[in-house]
């Protein structure tokens, strides 16, 4: 007689149920729910609220957002903020794609090293280099400095305390934030893609159109998107180095829940400055799926 042996079964642990998934879930849902939901679900209800002399009731009126939308001072404002962020997106996002592109391609083995050179900057506080920036665009700053050299010195008027300044130094900010995603897209796509295209007889701009890009395009949507927010809301930059002319929305919610201590205006202001980059950011994304279809 010949004995048999049976191969022993291994033991498949069964898929979590849904309350298992829940709990794993319950740390990070109790995150959005404490630093998201909650702070703009009290931004809304302060937005409806009344102020009298400086004193929140909770009545419901509208009249905040009828004051907002009918400022002529909000409407310049808005304006402007939303050109000098989509300037200064745009340009911190090409800079970065065009840095990460080198980066990915010539740096070899050097690449990874050349990265957290250039998120550096991230490393220090975003005070320090906002009033290094405003150091240098200053009256005896480097740029002031080379222009009285070369007898340009009005052209020193322009260097701080202008809509300029604040483009300039918002796309230094936003930089590093855009190459983080467009890098860690192009770093994904395989090398022989590009070898590939030169096989068959592709020039270097016919592979970046059509076979770079388009799988790139994704991590420079999202690059565009995180500058757009950095620089949307910001209001440190423009306190900083913008001046009258620089001034954006986000100096005027400050002064509303500071010096005018009218936090029901600053609040409707800040309900509006959030929608309203959630809207840009609707149709970048939406753009950006028809350019794909298109494709």
């Amino acid at each position: 007689m010949t004995a048999t042996t049976s191969a022993p079964t291994t033991r498949r642990t069964p898929p979590p149920t849904g309350v298992l998934k829940f709990l794993g879930l319950t740390p990070v849902l109790a995150w959005i729910l404490v630093l998201v939901v909650l702070p703009n679900l009290f931004l809304v209800l302060y937005s409806v609220w009344t102020n009298q002399f400086g004193t929140v009731e909770s009545t419901f009126t509208l009249e905040n957002y009828r004051t907002t939308f009918g400022s002529d001072v909000f409407q310049l404002l808005f304006k402007r903020t939303l050109v000098i962020a989509l300037v200064s997106s745009l340009i911190a996002t090409t800079v970065a794609y065009a840095v990460a592109y080198v980066v990915v391609r010539y740096f070899g083995r050097y690449k990874v090293l050349a990265a957290l050179l250039i998120l550096v900057p991230l490393w220090v506080s975003y005070l320090m280099r906002i009033f290094a920036w405003k150091i240098i665009l200053g009256d005896n700053g480097v740029l002031a400095g080379a222009a009285k050299t070369f007898g340009l010195e009005g052209a020193t008027q322009a260097f701080l305390y202008s809509r300029n300044s604040v483009i300039l130094t918002l796309t230094y900010v936003a930089i590093p934030y855009a190459f983080l995603s467009v890098y860690t897209t192009l770093d994904r796509i395989p090398a022989h893609l590009y070898e590939a295209s030169a096989d068959c007889g592709a020039s270097p701009w016919a592979t970046f159109k059509n076979v770079i890009w388009p799988l790139s395009r994704p991590g420079a949507a999202v690059g565009f998107a995180i500058a757009f927010v950095l620089t949307f809301g910001d209001y440190v930059t423009p306190a900083m180095v913008g001046g009258l002319d620089g001034t954006m929305l986000g100096t005027l919610v400050l002064q509303q829940f500071g010096t005018a201590n009218n936090w029901p205006m600053g609040a409707a202001v800040g309900i509006t400055v959030i929608c309203s980059g959630l809207l840009v950011l609707a149709v970048i994304s939406l753009f950006t799926r028809l350019e794909a279809q298109v494709d």
